[in-house]
């Protein structure tokens, strides 16, 4: 009975792995279908300010005998800006909706990662490159920070980027580093002034 017991819920465990597989699965197609779909909406709207531009440029060119104020006066002309502008605005909305979904995945995919983390008792930490920090004008190939740290992105000269090997850091520049808390704690002693060789 103890076996029987002990196998329904080893099986019950790997159901529950299953559904939320399942789910999750479901959930990423589900946004993956509604980001296509809003995708398309905003290449069809492109389309049609295509056609509106070809429409109002042919306008123009019937009209090329009146002076540059009596066209925009026009109530073709007019018509053809006016419907430019509100498309380009229908354009932006359903961006933004689009940039809102793809923001709220990586937010729950960011806080999975942190719960993660924490059991783990790992972090991440941004530290800043001080002026006379032992890694100023040092080479990311060349730090010689603790071992179980590492640098996962760097904000150089205010751009993103990623950890290259050549890529030399300057004062001001943010490095987010991944490691276990006592770890950071280390390698922050190589970014501030310090004697610590970098």
């Amino acid at each position: 009975m103890a076996r029987f017991n002990r196998i329904y819920k080893e099986l019950s465990i790997a159901l529950e792995g299953l559904k939320k597989g399942i789910l999750e699965i479901a959930i990423t197609t589900s946004e993956n279908t509604q980001v296509a779909k809003l995708l398309f909406q905003v290449f069809e709207l492109e389309k049609k300010t295509d056609s509106l531009y070809i429409d109002i440029g042919k306008t123009v060119f019937e009209l090329r005998h009146l002076t540059f104020n009596e066209i925009l006066d026009n109530k073709d002309v007019k018509d053809y800006i006016h419907s430019i502008h509100s498309i380009q605005q229908d354009i932006q909305t359903i961006e933004k909706e689009i940039n809102l979904l793809r923001e709220n995945r990586v937010k729950s995919r960011m806080e999975e990662i942190q719960r993660y983390m924490r059991r783990g008792n790992y972090t991440i930490e941004e530290l800043r490159v001080e002026k006379d920090s032992p890694v100023t004008g040092k080479e990311i190939g060349k730090l010689k920070i603790p071992s179980g740290v590492i640098i996962i992105s760097v904000i150089h000269h205010d751009l993103f980027a990623m950890p290259k090997d050549s890529l030399c850091l300057t004062e001001g520049d943010r490095v987010f580093i991944l490691g276990s808390r006592d770890k950071i704690n280390e390698a922050a002693l190589f970014f501030s002034p310090s004697k610590h060789p970098a």
